[in-house]
């Protein structure tokens, strides 16, 4: 029988991949140059390999898990759909307001991964996911990295951005930092407080909620390069979310039996199986990106283009909707397949602690 651990594996292999490449990736961008800009192989490691290569380990948890297909076969049919509608809804008919939303849901969507790997950790600790102290837990969460975007806000325009200039809304005065920067420090003071009365050794969420602070204050506000701001923001992302994504797959064989395609993908040994799929498809989808639409990094995709003139705006933004098809979906997604209700029994088993004899 399983006991309620302070870990979701081990120190070793819980700080080794969810918090070190945090605290790296701040260590780093503390030390890039304000005018330093990403080499090929920085972004192709960055961007390509953790970046967007993150966002396809969805599909292990989604259409590469037949198990998971069967008990959900309208969500992972109907979420892509209606996502491609409203991208190009969005793209066709409000073009200028395209990278405005999507930056936004992508805000949304890093913070609640942020409190979703907290929510396992209580979860690993046979801890209640609606008590007071979970409430504020969330909230602590929530307001280091919300109070870091308000900054980003109230000091519009700056040398970074989420995802192209300008996609942020301007004009958010500077001094509603004072009332959200008091109410973050107080939720942080009553978290501190419940979580000292418990006198509980959780090393493993508290060291979550501390690096997640530290990656959102360096990388947006004690930064003022786009690449520290992608290091920190990319690394402390990308790698903890496919890090968990292996878990679960490993954990679903070694305990029921069944899984995302093969148990041999899943094995320690032989992660490059597990990798590769999602590796190739990042470099396929940036390809079509760079030749596409960007039309940026002609020496790592060759220098052709559809056409010397270009292709019409409407084609482009048909593409540029197809093409954030994926991202916008692993966002929907995301928001179902890690809750921790009734409805998804599965999950639970595989991160709660068994219930011990009396």
């Amino acid at each position: 029988m399983s006991r309620p651990s302070p870990w979701l594996v081990s120190p070793a292999w819980d700080v080794g991949l969810l918090t070190a490449p945090a605290l790296l990736a701040c260590i780093v961008a503390l030390a890039v140059p304000a005018d330093a800009r990403a080499s090929p192989l920085v972004w192709l490691v960055l961007v390509v390999g953790i970046d967007v290569a993150h966002v396809y380990a969805t599909l292990w948890r989604t259409l590469f898990d037949p198990a998971e297909l069967a008990r959900h076969p309208g969500r992972y049919i109907g979420v892509p759909l209606g996502c491609l509608v409203g991208l190009l809804a969005l793209s066709v008919l409000a073009p200028a307001w395209f990278w405005t939303v999507l930056a936004y849901l992508a805000v949304f969507h890093f913070i609640r991964q942020q409190w979703g790997f907290a929510a396992l950790y209580r979860l690993a600790e046979g801890l209640p996911g609606r008590s007071l102290d979970a409430r504020l837990e969330k909230y602590s969460h929530y307001g280091v990295t919300g109070l870091a975007v308000l900054w980003w806000h109230t000091h519009l325009p700056r040398s970074i951005s989420w995802f192209v200039e300008d996609d942020f809304i301007i004009g958010i005065p500077e001094w509603v930092l004072w009332p959200a920067g008091l109410c973050t420090v107080a939720v942080l003071i009553g978290h501190l407080i419940l979580r000292l009365r418990s006198r509980r050794w959780s090393p493993g969420r508290d060291l979550w909620l501390l690096t997640t602070a530290l990656v959102w204050w360096i990388g947006i506000v004690f930064t003022h390069s786009d690449l520290a701001f992608t290091v920190t923001n990319v690394v402390a992302h990308g790698i903890p979310y496919a890090a968990l994504v292996w878990l679960t797959g490993r954990r679903s064989w070694q305990r029921t039996g069944t899984g995302p395609a093969s148990h041999h993908r899943f094995r320690p040994a032989a992660v490059v199986l597990f990798l590769a799929p999602l590796l190739g498809l990042a470099l396929v989808e940036e390809a079509l990106w760079d030749r596409l639409v960007w039309f940026e990094h002609s020496g790592l995709f060759s220098d052709w283009t559809p056409t010397e003139d270009g292709l019409p705006p409407v084609v482009t933004r048909v593409l540029v909707a197809l093409l954030s098809l994926p991202q916008v979906t692993h966002y929907v997604l995301d928001g179902l397949i890690w809750r921790m209700g009734p409805d998804n029994a599965a999950l639970r088993g595989l991160f709660a602690p068994a219930p011990q004899p009396a």
